[in-house]
């Protein structure tokens, strides 16, 4: 029954992990308070994080196809006899009215893919930066390196310091 509750919590791991807000960066500490395996946690956390940045990369594409062809049967259905049709093209730039989308598309500016990927579970969370790494031209080669890398990172740090963290307040305690 231990096995089976222990695995549950990897589960809960996993799936809390693999939600784009909630990210590693709150779900490693957690597993690591809760008494699991720090090395289990980062694992597993780290592939619940992955597996959806890898789907949206290999996804992104027929998102846009078929974001393409909804919009263009909203605007057939608003336009008039005398408009012309309009050709739905790739946006370049990330969502203007969003804070979030601003702040990803200064950092892309100025640090680029490398710089985008590693600040991104910080600041915009990895799941949007990759949709805005692929909506800004990056191939989807590059932005599974780096994405992959930046989660390899932040997953290692955050296990290292909650592992550490929650021994030091224990040494503190004695």
């Amino acid at each position: 029954m231990s096995f089976l509750v222990e695995l549950w919590e990897y589960v809960v791991i996993f799936t809390l992990a693999a939600i784009p807000w909630i990210e590693i960066a709150v779900v490693i500490p957690i597993g690591i308070a809760a008494g699991l395996s720090p090395f289990w946690v980062t694992a597993v956390a780290f592939i619940g994080n992955w597996l959806p940045v890898l789907l949206i990369i290999v996804l992104y594409e027929k998102w846009q196809i078929w974001r393409a062809k909804r919009r263009e049967r909203q605007t057939s259905i608003e336009r008039t006899d005398e408009e012309p049709a309009q050709i739905v093209g790739e946006s370049t730039q990330v969502e203007e009215g969003t804070k979030k989308g601003k702040r990803a598309q200064r950092i892309w500016n100025r640090y680029g893919l490398p710089g985008l990927a590693l600040l991104a579970p910080a600041i915009t969370g990895i799941h949007l930066a990759a949709v805005m790494a692929l909506a800004l031209k990056s191939s989807k080669r590059a932005t599974l390196v780096w994405m992959t890398i930046s989660l390899v990172v932040w997953a290692v740090g955050m296990g290292l310091v909650s592992y550490y963290g929650l021994e030091w307040f224990d040494f503190i305690k004695r």
